[in-house]
């Protein structure tokens, strides 16, 4: 994976600098947290889009997708019920910025920018509900262009508003548990990133969503470009290493059981290589990957008893060797126990 040094998109980081805060104001526990997870949601799908990328929470826009040629800004407004119309989108309440407003403010003619509404609902036109995924407002019809382009010269003091860059998004929501969704599409993306499945799911998206929460709840003053990067961002390079962290690493006892066999005197050590050879060209049947279980189990609840793999051969030789099917040896059997033993102490399952 191709990684820049922080500062690589210094090319936008005065104009992004100079940009308002989102002083949005309070926000329910529950919206922040819809929020945040299509935020770790982003984070997820720019993964095979980009490069190189970060996504920041919660600092001039609820969600932003930073990449070397642009940036992206997302207002997350969810709704209950009902949907949002180009009238709602411009409306304003007392003096606060309507919702277009607040994000147009972000715009400029000279940067590569995106500007998006994201909601969990379509949005509707002269009572009609637009039934598009993504529809950018600057291909509206002519008469519902020039309502919000005069609506947001009033609200923003300009002279003129392009729309081409002004998108409303919709995606479904579960508004209830969020994450329950989110969990399974980290899952499945990480199938498709890593080609296996994750460790533990849940870990990793405790990992994950508690990362962006900790980014997203960051309220100290920020004046440098590379402190945002820091403080209230995850990049790529970041959500590889969360990923990484939680792939399964195959441990199977044999390198374990290898490095034991070397410290035995030259006679011992081929005859225990010998029965290592044999014990992996033989098809393991059922019954004996359950006899496998069945010793992982009992050095998992006896681990006190077992010092080092003299006393793994002593202890598990009077439990399981008349188990093991008649063509296995004694030496066999004695690499069988090491290897379940390394596969319990080098920290893996069966």
């Amino acid at each position: 994976m191709i990684t820049k040094k922080r500062g690589d998109y210094m090319g936008y980081s005065d104009y992004y600098m100079n940009l308002p805060l989102d002083l949005a104001g309070s926000r329910t526990k529950n919206r922040f947290r819809v929020e945040l997870l299509w935020g770790i949601s982003k984070l997820i799908d720019a993964y095979k889009q980009y490069d190189d990328y970060t996504v920041v929470f919660d600092f001039k826009c609820d969600i932003e997708l930073h990449y070397e040629n642009g940036l992206d800004f997302y207002q997350v407004k969810t709704k209950n019920s009902g949907n949002h119309s180009f009238k709602t989108l411009t409306n304003r309440k007392g003096n606060n910025k309507s919702i277009l407003g607040t994000l147009y403010a972000l715009y400029n003619p000279n940067q590569n920018v995106k500007l998006a509404v994201v909601c969990n609902k379509h949005l509707k036109i002269d009572r009609n509900e637009d039934l598009r995924e993504e529809i950018c407002l600057g291909e509206l019809d002519k008469i519902v262009i020039d309502f919000i382009q005069d609506k947001l010269k009033q609200e923003l003091n300009l002279s003129e508003v392009v729309l081409d860059n002004v998108f409303y998004v919709c995606e479904s929501m579960d508004l209830i548990n969020p994450h329950h969704a989110l969990i399974g599409k980290l899952i499945e993306s990480f199938q498709e990133i890593k080609n296996e499945e994750p460790n533990n799911p849940n870990a990793l998206y405790r990992l994950v969503s508690e990362t962006a929460q900790k980014k997203a709840s960051y309220e100290m003053v920020i004046t440098n470009y590379n402190d945002v990067l820091e403080l209230k961002e995850i990049s790529k390079e970041e959500f590889n290493k969360m990923l990484e962290s939680h792939r399964k690493r195959s441990i199977t006892g044999i390198e374990q059981a290898k490095d034991y066999i070397k410290t035995l005197c030259p006679a011992e050590r081929r005859i225990y290589n010998q029965a290592l050879t044999n014990l992996l060209e033989i098809d393991h049947s059922r019954d004996l990957n359950v006899l496998k279980m069945s010793i992982f189990e009992y050095i998992e609840g006896n681990i006190d008893k077992i010092k080092n793999e003299d006393e793994v051969f002593r202890i598990l030789s009077q439990i399981f060797d008349s188990e093991f099917p008649i063509e296995y040896t004694k030496i066999m059997k004695k690499v069988f126990y090491l290897i379940v033993f390394y596969i319990y102490t080098e920290g893996g399952d069966i």
